[in-house]
């Protein structure tokens, strides 16, 4: 018996699909550091 607080989810539910491409990670000294990032250039 499944118990209240584990209430199975519907198979008619499905949550929508996001459109929208990834956001860009910030990586190397600008994650790290305190100093101002370098505007992020496409590669």
């Amino acid at each position: 018996m499944a118990k209240k607080g584990m209430a199975r989810p519907e198979w008619t539910h499905t949550q929508p699909r996001n459109d929208e491409p990834p956001v860009p990670e910030i990586s190397g000294k600008a994650k790290r550091t305190k100093e101002k990032a370098k505007p992020i250039t496409e590669k």
